[in-house]
C-alpha cells in the first residue's frame, strides 16, 4: 500500500535513490529501466510503475508527470547504484568528466521535448568517466521541466570547476 502521508519531491526522490542502490532491486529491474524508451508515447515497464506506485503520489503523475517522473528514474538507473553517492554538482561533474562546451550549449540549450534523447546520453558519459552525479539537481531540471534556473545552475557550476582547474 502507497503511503498517505505528504512528502516533497526531495523526500521522493531520495526514496527512489535508495531503492534503486540497494542490492537486492535486482539487475534485472535495474536493466529494464535503464532500457526504456522514453521516446514512447507512454512509458510500461512493470519495474516503473512498481516504483511509481509506491513513492511518487499519484496526484504527481497527471499531465506531463509520468512522463517526467519516468524520464527521472530511467536517469537514475543508468546511475544506479555508486553514481548515486558522493554527490558532486551537476555542472561540475560534466566538466571532471571531461564533457566539452559544445555538448554543455546541447544540454543547455535543449527543449525539453529533447531531455529523453540528450539528458541520458549525459548521464552514459558522466557514468563512463568514473562520475558521480547530483540526483537531486538532475531531479529538478527533469521535474521543472528544464528551468532557466536550473540550466543557469549547471553552467555556473561547470565553468567555476573550469575557473578551479586554471588557476
Amino acid at each position: 500500500m502507497a503511503n498517505t502521508t505528504p512528502r516533497t519531491q526531495e523526500d521522493v526522490v531520495g526514496a527512489l535513490i535508495i531503492r534503486l542502490a540497494q542490492e537486492n532491486f535486482g539487475t534485472g529491474p535495474l536493466a529494464e529501466l535503464r532500457r526504456m524508451d522514453l521516446r514512447a508515447a507512454t512509458p510500461t515497464a512493470p519495474t516503473l510503475h512498481r516504483l511509481l506506485a509506491r513513492n511518487v503520489p499519484e496526484a504527481w503523475l497527471g499531465g506531463a508527470g509520468l512522463n517526467h517522473w519516468a524520464l527521472l528514474i530511467h536517469l537514475l538507473a543508468l546511475a544506479a547504484p555508486s553514481p548515486l553517492h558522493n554527490f558532486t554538482a551537476l555542472g561540475e561533474a560534466l566538466f571532471t568528466a571531461g564533457y566539452n562546451e559544445g555538448r554543455l550549449t546541447t544540454l543547455l540549450e535543449a527543449q525539453e521535448k529533447d531531455f529523453p534523447v540528450v539528458l541520458p546520453r549525459m548521464v552514459r558519459f558522466v557514468v563512463s568517466k568514473g562520475g558521480s552525479l547530483h540526483p537531486y539537481q538532475l531531479a529538478r531540471l527533469v521535474l521543472g521541466g528544464g528551468r532557466e534556473v536550473d540550466r543557469m545552475t549547471i553552467a555556473r557550476a561547470f565553468y567555476r570547476a573550469e575557473a578551479r582547474s586554471d588557476a
